[in-house]
């Protein structure tokens, strides 16, 4: 854990990065715990005042994670330690790194050895630029003695272990610098021992040979040096199937031509790999693009165009610390290329150059920038780009010849046997990309775009999200000052909620709170809670988010614009592709087509096969991008109207697959709404999860704009019924975690159909928000809307849904313990649905009058009913009566203190329900088989099964079940001590 924070950037990291780090993809259950353990463990070792309750100022907790606040050290010597108030040393004080001493004076100490010694490269490149080649080489020497072992040694976790790769490459790469610097200082003889050792070591590594080939040259030794070169070679075939590079073919002609090799030519060839190709009589073969040769060209200048990195950066530790390794690390076979997509304002670029900065001293002989306005009207040319790039590295003018390919090929030939970094911001498509690519091993590119550029060969993609919550509140802090968002932690949840957490939104948000100190966090939140303004308040200065939405609209084709507004239209949180398709009226296969092409350029996101869903802030993008007030509601009602007919149609098969033996069909959906079929019980409660949440939107939608005054309202008051219908259709399937939003939404829609005068439209949603209040274990309101539909539907003689509201009216009255009342209403719920030919309404009223009459002390009778009714079910194969009836004998032959034939039951019930999908009536059976495991003594497997039944109940946010469950649990509990 305090490795992380030393090495992640700003020694900032969020639990997920820490757990990530520590356990990599698998932690454990308690990870976030355990990492609170070991904050307060390190605490006390770090910061002992800290210890007794006071907040440390060393490790400090942030919103999710941890920083680490090291002091500043101006001195000291090496290994010096932190004294404690009777002067002894410290023996929880961190190793420091060396001080740097020149002329005299005592130089900036960084608190971690390794940004030392990147601090100390950077200098030595400086030094080494400046022409003070013998300080660039003490500042590597002392850079490379801070190694005293191997880095992090016997620390565990992935994190770790990249960073050990990362340091024994930071290593080498310095060693190479530092003895190529002893080189041209004329001190090749006393490096010799120590390059045969390190290409040894590192059998496949060029540039050690060729520096080794240098020494044996400088000291006369030129027969060994060319014995080291056809070494080399013969290796470099027999391993890898390729001949030397350039840089070692270089040094190779040297030594043939010359025997020795001069000062100005070990300069220019051997200091930190800043030299091009080779030059002088070795150097016969010809550029063939534009017939230039390396001898015309002059020692190249080492490009640094980075622009500067984002000095707030905050998040993605992770990461950057993986990408940085990969980034870094020496593929022999080509060079690393990088691609990060994502959508706009996710921080591709932002992420890129923190990412180039940090890698800088990995590359010795420069960086290259280019912005290839990918998403713009006119990408830049990649010929275009290569000139600015062969100009960068000290090609004339007159040496570049015409043409990509002729171009692309001298950039290849000039940095071949070189380091550089690469970075090409904002790419269109991988064809613009391709000719930028080195042909150099030892270079690396960074890409980013927002499409995937799958055409393009690379060594690692990756698809950039947004922020989650730990970063974004982050970023708002380090932008607009910590003490906002701790101030008003809820309402900052709820503002970087309402950017979904894309980086851009945020950092604006963020950037308007710092400009306006008397604003409050709520207020710019409430600002934000509109969601038809939301994107005009997403402004300041120059950065917006609408615009960055706008240049990837643009470049839509029509069917892909139109398939973008028509799904932010439906507002569907997600959506599958059966339901999308219906929104584009298009057959399934063109939908998936260009659906998945919205994806590709990051317009879309498919979170799993066949689902969609736009970022919420896209989604809002979507409403006004047709510019036309009239056209977007035309379409958008069209989309919903299409919507609702689908998830009606899909309700009501599902409805009668899950309750065979009810004909709901010609109750709920007009003729010619859409055929739709299901495999299994199972397939049908699947779909019904799957489009809840789009149901619950769509219905509330509906509602809204039907109370609403516009001019839309008449025309989805139409839409009330069958939004009513549809909700119906689905409640078999428990209202799940969207039940407040369907509770809100039924009671708006009861009053829309008031509105419109619609009698039976009530009813029916009455019922609806009676059936809500029920699962969620409100009796008393469950009761007033029950009995308001129930007049209602007898006035509209709707005697389908009067049967459904009379077992509602029996479960709320058993629920409170009225067992004779309740009997008498589920009697006549049978009633009903006799007449109606309703056989498995009959038998689920029958069984609930079973269940009063058991709590009314009839447990025998009970039992004896339930082998007729189990009988019944067999032979009309309706499994669901059969399971229910299985429960129900449980729970008689609990009543009746046989706890064991009461737990098969339950048992065989929970699975039974399980195979017809339908969870939460086995989550009910599995918490009935705890109690009787419970009451048998078996209490481990009793907490089992309740745990599982919790689950189950929390997930589908059935209130009185869940608190049922927590007091067996506590029981079990108690028992257990």
């Amino acid at each position: 854990m305090l490795a992380a924070l030393l090495l992640l950037p700003g020694r900032t990291a969020s639990s997920a990065e820490l757990i990530d780090a520590l356990w990599g993809e698998e932690p454990p259950s308690r990870a976030r715990s355990i990492l609170r353990t070991y904050a307060w463990r390190w605490r006390r070792v770090l910061d002992p005042e800290a210890a007794d309750g006071a907040a440390s100022e060393v490790l400090v907790s942030l919103a999710g994670g941890y920083r680490l606040a090291l002091p500043s050290f101006g001195g000291g010597t090496a290994g010096s330690s932190r004294s404690t108030t009777d002067g002894s040393a410290d023996p929880a004080a961190l190793t420091l790194a060396n001080p740097a001493s020149f002329d005299g004076a005592e130089a900036e100490t960084l608190p971690v050895d390794a940004e030392q010694a990147e601090r100390w490269a950077a200098d030595a490149d400086k030094a080494g630029a400046e022409g003070r080649t013998e300080q660039a080489r003490e500042l590597l020497r002392r850079a490379v003695d801070l190694w005293t072992g191997v880095p992090l040694a016997g620390v565990p976790g992935p994190f770790a272990e990249r960073q050990r790769r990362r340091f024994a490459e930071l290593r080498l790469s310095l060693l190479e610098r530092r003895i190529a610097l002893d080189v041209e200082l004329g001190r090749g003889a006393s490096c010799v021992p120590e390059l045969r050792a390190l290409s040894d070591e590192f059998p496949l590594r060029e540039r050690l040979y060729a520096l080794l080939m240098r020494a044996l040259s400088q000291s006369g030794r030129q027969a060994d040096a060319l014995a080291a070169f056809t070494a080399a070679r013969r290796l470099l075939i027999g391993e890898l199937g390729v001949e030397p590079g350039a840089e070692l073919r270089a040094v190779h002609a040297e030594v043939l031509a010359g025997g020795s090799l001069s000062p100005s030519a070990s300069s220019r060839l051997s200091r930190s790999s800043r030299s091009t190709t080779p030059s002088g009589a070795a150097s016969q073969d010809r550029i063939t693009a534009g017939q230039a040769t390396p001898d015309k060209i002059p020692a190249a200048p080492r490009p640094a165009q980075l622009p500067p990195a984002e000095p707030d950066f905050v998040g993605r530790g992770a990461l950057v610390e993986r990408l940085g390794t990969e980034l870094s690390t020496i593929e022999y076979a080509a060079p690393t290329v990088l691609a990060l997509a994502g959508m706009g304002g996710v921080g591709k670029s932002t992420l890129a150059l923190h990412i180039a900065h940090r890698a800088r001293p990995a590359f010795p002989d420069g960086q290259l920038y280019a912005d290839l306005r990918g998403t713009s009207a006119s990408p830049v040319p990649p010929q275009a780009v290569l000139e600015d790039f062969l100009h960068a590295l000290g090609v004339p003018a007159k040496e570049i010849p015409e043409g990509t390919a002729a171009r692309s090929s001298l950039f290849r030939t000039v940095l071949d046997g070189r380091r550089l970094l690469i970075v090409l911001d904002d790419a269109a498509n991988a064809a613009q990309v391709r000719p930028l690519l080195p042909g150099a091993a030892g270079c690396a590119v960074l890409v980013t775009s927002r499409a995937r550029l799958v055409a393009l060969p690379k060594s690692a993609q990756v698809w950039l999200d947004v922020f989650d919550d730990e970063e974004a509140l982050g970023l708002l802090g380090r932008v607009a000052g910590p003490e906002r968002p701790h101030a008003e932690p809820e309402a900052a949840r709820l503002l970087v909620d309402a950017c979904g957490r894309l980086p851009l939104a945020v950092r604006i948000v963020a950037a308007r709170l710092a400009a306006r100190p008397a604003w409050t966090v709520a207020s710019l939140a409430g600002r934000l809670a509109d969601e038809r303004s939301r994107l005009r308040e997403l402004r300041i200065g120059e950065l917006a988010v609408a615009p960055a939405f706008e240049v990837g609209y643009q470049q839509l084709t029509a069917l892909q614009a139109t398939a973008f507004r028509l799904l932010g239209a439906v507002e569907a949180v997600e959506i599958g592709l059966p339901a999308a398709a219906a929104v584009l009226a298009l057959p399934e296969a063109d939908a998936e087509a260009v659906l998945e092409s919205l994806v590709d350029v990051a317009m879309l996101e498919s979170p799993a096969e066949h689902r969609y869903r736009h970022h919420s802030l896209l989604r809002d993008f979507a409403h006004g991008a047709v510019g036309d007030p009239d056209r977007a509601a035309a379409e958008g009602f069209a989309a919903r109207s299409r919507l609702l007919r689908f998830l009606l149609a899909g309700a009501c098969a599902a409805f009668e697959s899950a309750v065979p033996g009810d004909p709901i069909r010609e109750t709920l959906a007009p003729q010619g709404i859409g055929e739709f079929a299901f495999d299994s019980p199972a397939a049908a409660r699947a779909w019904a999860r799957g489009e809840a949440a789009t149901a619950a939107e769509l219905t509330a939608r509906i509602a809204t704009e039907a109370l609403s005054e516009g001019p839309q309202a008449a025309r989805y008051r139409e839409l009330v019924p069958a939004a009513i219908n549809l909700l119906i259709a689905m409640s078999p399937f428990g209202p799940g975690p969207w039940g407040r939003r369907t509770a809100i939404a039924v009671q708006d829609l009861a009053r829309a159909a008031e509105r419109a005068g619609d009698v039976r439209g009530q009813g029916r949603a009455w019922f609806l928000a009676g059936n809500t209040a029920l699962a969620a274990g409100r009796f008393d309101e469950a009761s007033q809307h029950g009995r308001w539909a129930l007049e209602l539907c007898t006035l509209a003689e709707d005697p389908v849904i009067a049967r459904q509201v009379l077992n509602d009216l029996g479960v709320i009255a058993h629920g409170r313990g009225a067992y004779d009342e309740a009997a008498g209403l589920f009697g006549e719920a049978v009633a009903l649905a006799r007449a109606l030919g309703h056989h498995s309404g009959e038998a689920g009223s029958l069984l609930n009058m079973a269940v009063s009459r058991l709590r009314a002390g009839r447990a025998a009778e009970v039992l004896a009913d339930c082998e007729g009714m189990l009988a019944a079910a067999r032979e009309r194969g309706d499994p669901a009566s059969a399971a229910q009836t299985r429960f129900v004998s449980g729970l008689a032959l609990a009543a009746l203190a046989r706890p064991a034939e009461a737990a098969e039951r339950f048992e065989t019930a929970a699975t039974d329900w399980s195979a017809l999908g339908a969870l939460d009536r086995a989550a009910r059976a599995r918490f009935q088989l705890a109690k009787a495991l419970h009451t048998l003594g078996a209490d481990e497997s009793a907490r089992d099964h309740a745990h599982a039944a919790l689950a189950e109940f929390e997930a589908d946010g059935h209130a009185a079940d869940q608190r049922a469950v927590r007091a067996l649990l506590a029981d079990l509990d108690v028992a257990r001590d």
